[in-house]
């Protein structure tokens, strides 16, 4: 395991202007603006575990109540291929919630998320990490990412998505503010469409702060990502349901030949869960 999450020597790595006359103080400013110490501390206090066990001890210390429903669908599904489908509300807690909800109940369960979720290597058991945000090519890490997707389900493994790729959205959409995905991804949408498995749609509540939703719309994703961990800072004594739908078969995806009719399709039977009790 890594001595620290996010280090002093990580960060001068990442650009020549860290390596300068005023590198350290410059690292420190921005340890201190991102909140990568409180995330360090995160990883510091858990990292003696992987996987699901890693998930539970950081959440359970992060005093964040998990609340899931309908659990015992999984049951079924301990020894089979499926994908899982869900909204993406925060960017890195329902990441760390969806492994721990599933992997803690199936085997080899493995969930597709970006870059940045990626350098948490207590849960690399888990992850296909690609890079979620629009470039003129893909990069070498996104295909490499969607082919072991592919070998993945064709070994007869279980995968999630957050077919979004990145954090939700504050959008006003009739006459009221809501906090929503993006478009679902293409890519991942026709890995669906091939794969020939079941789809479990997973529904997880709450939001990040309005504070984080403003960021992006005002100075773009770059600096939004830099609240993220600040995003884990404020959700001490919070609660998230973790709502599990019915497995949609096969067959039933093998109707939607077009992908916005399969995106369509699946968010409304991820964002239906909401009101499931």
């Amino acid at each position: 395991m890594r001595d620290k999450l996010v280090s002093y020597d990580d960060i001068r790595k990442s650009h020549p202007i860290f390596r300068g006359k005023f590198g350290d103080k410059l690292i420190k400013w921005g340890t201190r603006f991102a909140g990568l110490q409180y995330a360090n501390d995160i990883y510091d206090n858990s990292k003696h575990l992987t996987g699901p066990a890693f998930c539970k001890d950081a959440l359970d210390k992060l005093e964040i109540t998990r609340t899931i429903r309908n659990g015992e669908i999984l049951d079924q599904f301990k020894d089979v291929p499926f994908i899982t489908v869900s909204n993406h509300p925060y960017g890195h807690i329902d990441g760390i919630s969806l492994i721990e909800t599933v992997g803690s109940r199936v085997n080899n369960f493995k969930v597709m998320v970006n870059f940045i979720l990626g350098i948490i290597d207590t849960m690399e058991e888990n992850f296909v990490t690609v890079v979620p945000y629009k470039t003129k090519k893909p990069t070498a890490t996104s295909i490499n990412g969607i082919k072991e997707c592919i070998a993945h389900i064709r070994d007869g493994h279980p995968l999630g998505f957050f077919p979004a790729g990145s954090t939700s959205r504050i959008n006003f959409i009739k006459g009221r503010w809501v906090f929503t995905d993006r478009e679902w991804q293409t890519s991942i949408l026709k890995l669906i469409q091939k794969a020939n498995v079941p789809v479990i749609p997973i529904h997880f509540s709450g939001r990040n702060s309005v504070y984080y939703y403003l960021l992006r719309r005002f100075f773009g994703w770059k600096i939004q990502t830099m609240q993220l961990c600040h995003e884990l800072a404020n959700k001490k004594d919070h609660e998230i349901v973790i709502t599990i739908g019915d497995p949609i078969p096969a067959l039933e995806i093998d109707k939607y030949q077009d992908t916005k009719d399969l995106e369509l399709f699946l968010r409304t039977k991820t964002y239906a869960l909401a009101n499931t009790k």
